[in-house]
């Protein structure tokens, strides 16, 4: 684990820089890196390394450790210590499934939200940028234009709770854009104008179908992609119970 380009976590973290505010700073640093698949599943993380990248000691690191393990980021194996685990498929179905509910509140909402005189400007311009990254070939930059795109619309709805319950979700929905990154980009985009479309338009129903539709697409090219990935994990000793 490289020591390049590493910020301090601690210098990131706002107020005291105490054990605990090490701690979630640690925890955010290695989070976000098994997101954007910089820690792609079965790599090592190992104190020492971990530590001297970050220059912190290895406190925060262990108190670290057990938040991502709960969360399902990280799997400690026996004389192998700590590895970035992979997605379960179980886990994967429960985020869609969720998904399949607050996403197409989120559009609901924000049509709803258009139809009464809101701007929908920073969703469209949201939906340009994913549109920007489809040329391209960086898989990660698209997927965290797509995320950015959905963000977009939770941001739009307006409704305080839902963003709240959106945030734990949103992590594991990027981490998911960046594995299943097989899909059909241009046709994700497509579905993304027209729901964008639908939204700044008012149309509440047709959002809402849409916005159904669109998760439920995604669900039918991801799964297959994550149950590849899972036999994968396992054929390399990573996956213990990967389909949980």
């Amino acid at each position: 684990m490289s020591a390049k380009n590493v910020s301090d976590p601690a210098e990131a973290a706002p107020g005291d820089a105490g054990q605990q505010t090490r701690g979630e700073a640690v925890y955010e640093w290695v989070r976000d890196r098994i997101i954007d698949g910089t820690l792609p599943t079965g790599s090592r993380i190992r104190e020492r390394d971990l530590a001297e990248a970050i220059n912190v000691s290895r406190v925060p690191i262990r108190e670290a450790f057990p938040r991502l393990e709960a969360e399902g980021y990280i799997r400690t194996l026996p004389r192998r210590g700590a590895v970035v685990a992979p997605m379960a498929l179980a886990d994967v179905i429960e985020l869609f499934d969720v998904r399949a509910s607050l996403e197409v509140l989120a559009a609901r909402l924000a049509a709803a939200r258009c139809a009464a005189g809101a701007s929908g400007d920073g969703l469209v311009r949201a939906l340009a940028a994913a549109e920007g990254t489809i040329t391209g070939d960086d898989s990660h930059a698209i997927a965290r234009a797509t995320s950015d795109f959905h963000d977009a619309v939770v941001d739009l709805a307006g409704n305080a709770l839902l963003r709240d319950l959106m945030l734990p979700i949103r992590g594991r929905v990027k981490r998911l854009f960046n594995i299943a990154n097989e899909r059909d980009d241009v046709d994700l985009h497509r579905e993304h104008r027209d729901l964008c479309d639908a939204i700044v338009r008012g149309q509440v129903e047709r959002a809402a179908a849409l916005a159904l539709a669109h998760v439920e697409h995604s669900r039918a090219d991801t799964v297959p992609i994550i149950e590849r990935a899972a036999e994968l994990a396992v054929d390399a000793g990573v996956g213990g119970a990967a389909t949980r």
